[in-house]
Protein backbone atom coordinates (compact mmCIF):
# COMPACT_ATOMS: atom_id res chain seq x y z
CA UNK A 1 0.00 0.00 0.00
CA UNK A 2 2.86 2.64 1.12
CA UNK A 3 4.59 1.82 -2.67
CA UNK A 4 1.59 2.81 -4.41
CA UNK A 5 0.68 5.76 -2.52
CA UNK A 6 4.27 7.16 -2.77
CA UNK A 7 4.21 6.99 -6.40
CA UNK A 8 0.81 8.34 -6.62
CA UNK A 9 2.64 11.45 -4.69
CA UNK A 10 5.68 11.81 -6.65
CA UNK A 11 3.86 11.65 -9.58
CA UNK A 12 1.92 14.57 -8.38
CA UNK A 13 4.81 16.39 -7.12
CA UNK A 14 6.31 15.77 -11.02
CA UNK A 15 2.94 17.20 -13.03
CA UNK A 16 2.84 19.82 -10.33
CA UNK A 17 6.54 21.03 -11.16
CA UNK A 18 6.23 20.70 -14.86
CA UNK A 19 3.39 22.49 -15.17
CA UNK A 20 4.59 25.04 -13.42
CA UNK A 21 4.08 28.81 -14.91
CA UNK A 22 6.88 28.97 -18.05
CA UNK A 23 5.51 32.52 -19.35
CA UNK A 24 8.21 35.80 -19.57
CA UNK A 25 7.23 38.74 -17.64
CA UNK A 26 7.32 41.42 -20.50
CA UNK A 27 10.62 43.11 -21.95
CA UNK A 28 11.61 46.37 -20.45
CA UNK A 29 9.01 45.81 -17.75
CA UNK A 30 12.00 46.58 -14.76
CA UNK A 31 13.88 49.24 -16.95
CA UNK A 32 14.11 52.84 -16.00
CA UNK A 33 12.19 55.47 -18.47
CA UNK A 34 12.75 58.82 -17.94
CA UNK A 35 9.93 59.49 -20.44
CA UNK A 36 7.39 58.51 -17.66
CA UNK A 37 6.26 59.95 -14.32
CA UNK A 38 8.11 58.12 -11.22
CA UNK A 39 7.55 57.70 -7.67
CA UNK A 40 9.06 58.78 -4.58
CA UNK A 41 11.54 56.65 -2.34
CA UNK A 42 12.41 57.67 0.79
CA UNK A 43 13.87 56.09 4.00
CA UNK A 44 12.17 56.02 7.18
CA UNK A 45 12.67 55.26 10.90
CA UNK A 46 10.22 54.55 13.54
CA UNK A 47 9.79 53.21 17.13
CA UNK A 48 8.55 49.79 17.07
CA UNK A 49 6.32 48.54 20.04
CA UNK A 50 6.49 45.02 19.08
CA UNK A 51 10.38 44.73 19.57
CA UNK A 52 11.52 47.77 21.52
CA UNK A 53 14.16 49.36 19.29
CA UNK A 54 13.95 51.53 16.47
CA UNK A 55 13.18 50.00 13.19
CA UNK A 56 13.99 50.88 9.01
CA UNK A 57 11.95 50.81 6.42
CA UNK A 58 11.96 51.81 2.56
CA UNK A 59 8.92 53.42 1.19
CA UNK A 60 7.55 54.19 -2.02
CA UNK A 61 5.26 56.40 -2.66
CA UNK A 62 3.06 56.88 -6.38
CA UNK A 63 3.89 59.38 -8.80
CA UNK A 64 1.31 61.98 -8.15
CA UNK A 65 0.87 61.26 -4.18
CA UNK A 66 -1.43 63.41 -2.39
CA UNK A 67 -1.31 63.77 1.66
CA UNK A 68 -4.97 63.93 1.07
CA UNK A 69 -5.66 60.73 -0.43
CA UNK A 70 -6.35 57.56 1.61
CA UNK A 71 -4.08 54.70 -0.26
CA UNK A 72 -3.84 51.33 0.05
CA UNK A 73 -0.41 49.62 1.41
CA UNK A 74 1.70 47.07 0.37
CA UNK A 75 4.37 45.47 2.56
CA UNK A 76 6.89 44.23 0.05
CA UNK A 77 9.16 41.41 2.55
CA UNK A 78 12.62 40.45 2.13
CA UNK A 79 13.69 37.02 2.91
CA UNK A 80 15.76 35.64 5.16
CA UNK A 81 19.54 37.40 5.98
CA UNK A 82 18.16 40.58 3.57
CA UNK A 83 17.12 43.83 4.42
CA UNK A 84 15.09 47.09 3.75
CA UNK A 85 17.02 47.88 0.88
CA UNK A 86 17.05 43.71 -0.26
CA UNK A 87 14.31 44.47 -2.66
CA UNK A 88 15.58 47.62 -4.23
CA UNK A 89 19.22 46.40 -4.94
CA UNK A 90 17.83 42.52 -6.53
CA UNK A 91 13.89 43.39 -7.92
CA UNK A 92 14.08 47.09 -9.05
CA UNK A 93 10.08 47.36 -7.38
CA UNK A 94 10.57 51.54 -7.63
CA UNK A 95 10.74 50.70 -11.59
CA UNK A 96 8.11 48.18 -11.97
CA UNK A 97 5.70 49.85 -10.10
CA UNK A 98 6.63 53.44 -12.25
CA UNK A 99 6.00 51.31 -15.54
CA UNK A 100 2.72 50.05 -14.45
CA UNK A 101 1.32 53.04 -13.07
CA UNK A 102 2.40 54.34 -16.94
CA UNK A 103 0.52 51.72 -18.54
CA UNK A 104 -2.40 52.30 -16.09
CA UNK A 105 -2.30 48.51 -15.09
CA UNK A 106 -2.20 49.21 -11.06
CA UNK A 107 -4.18 50.90 -8.64
CA UNK A 108 -2.50 54.08 -6.46
CA UNK A 109 -0.49 52.45 -3.50
CA UNK A 110 2.20 52.66 -1.07
CA UNK A 111 4.34 50.43 -0.92
CA UNK A 112 6.77 49.63 2.39
CA UNK A 113 9.73 47.66 2.54
CA UNK A 114 10.63 47.63 6.06
CA UNK A 115 13.47 45.78 7.55
CA UNK A 116 11.89 42.31 8.89
CA UNK A 117 15.03 40.98 10.88
CA UNK A 118 13.92 40.19 14.69
CA UNK A 119 17.13 42.44 15.80
CA UNK A 120 15.67 45.49 13.94
CA UNK A 121 19.24 45.86 12.35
Amino acid sequence: MKKPLLFLLNLCLFVGVTNAQTSQAPAGFDELNPAIAHGKLDTITYNSKTVGVKRKAVVYLPPNYSKLKKYPVLYLLHGIGGDEFEWLNQGRPERILDNLYAQKKVRDMIVVLPNGKGNGR
